[in-house]
């Protein structure tokens, strides 16, 4: 059977995420603003369907202040199961 990603959405506003299959591409989505509620997608996938997360993170969207470690998770909120938490880590450097 067939599995729909419903929600797609960040931790921070600086860190965007987009999905792509090999038809379809949907994004990029964000934090959700304000605590508001993240709107569903519902973007299909078909059994044994891959799909590609591309992650963009902008140092800049924190000003002076987006130096050193940044810690962001993705979530994916499916169909079929727990939510899935994508994880980047890195060391920003001016």
């Amino acid at each position: 059977s067939s599995a729909t990603i419903e929600k797609i959405y960040t931790s921070c506003m600086c860190t965007t995420a987009e999905i792509t299959t090999g038809s379809k591409s949907e994004g990029p989505f964000s934090m959700p603003g304000h605590g508001g509620p993240v709107p569903k997608i519902n973007f299909p996938l078909e059994p044994g369907e891959k799909a590609e997360i591309e992650v963009t993170f902008d140092p800049a969207a924190h000003g002076p202040a987006g130096v050193g470690k940044i810690d962001r998770t993705v979530y994916l909120e499916n169909s079929s199961g727990a939510p899935l938490q994508l994880r980047i880590a890195a060391l920003v450097t001016p």
